[in-house]
C-alpha cells in the first residue's frame, strides 16, 4: 500500500513525538516529494526537527521556503527565529521572532511563552554582542 503524503506527514509527527528525528525528517521529505513541494506545513515541521538535531541552516531553509509559500505563518517565522539565533544572526532573528509573537496574537495562537522567551534571549544576545564591539 502506498502512503499518501498526509500519511507521511502523520507517520512524520508521531515519529517526532517519539523523539525519532532523522526517521521524522525522512517521512516529511517523502510528503514533500509527493505534493510537489507546495505544502508549508511540511516544510515547517521538517525544519523543527532539524532545530532538534542542531542543524541550524537546514531548518532555516525549510523555514524560508515554506514562508516563501505562506509568509503568514507563526512557526515558520518563529522557527527561523531560533536557528537564526543560533547561527548567532541576532538581528534577522528579532525580526522573525517578533512577526511571530504579532501573528500568533493576530491568528490567537497560544504558543505560552515560547516565543517571548526566544524574543528576549535574542535581544539579549544583541546587547551582549554591542557591547562586545564597544568594547573592541
Amino acid at each position: 500500500m502506498k502512503m499518501s503524503a498526509q500519511d507521511l506527514k502523520d507517520q512524520g509527527n508521531r515519529l517526532f513525538i517519539a523523539r525519532k528525528y532523522e526517521e521524522a525528517i525522512s517521512c516529511y521529505s517523502k510528503a514533500i516529494q509527493l505534493r510537489c513541494p507546495t505544502v508549508p506545513t511540511y516544510f515547517t515541521n521538517r525544519a523543527l526537527c532539524y532545530l532538534k538535531l542542531k542543524q541550524w541552516e537546514l531548518a532555516s531553509q525549510d523555514c524560508k521556503r515554506a514562508l516563501d509559500m505562506d509568509s503568514s505563518l507563526v512557526k515558520g517565522h518563529f522557527f527561523f527565529g531560533q536557528a537564526l539565533l543560533e547561527m548567532e544572526c541576532c538581528d534577522e532573528a528579532i525580526v522573525h521572532l517578533q512577526r511571530a509573537k504579532d501573528l500568533a496574537k493576530e491568528q490567537k495562537m497560544n504558543f505560552g511563552d515560547d516565543i517571548a522567551d526566544q524574543l528576549r534571549l535574542a535581544k539579549k544576545k544583541q546587547i551582549g554582542r554591542a557591547s562586545c564591539r564597544e568594547r573592541v
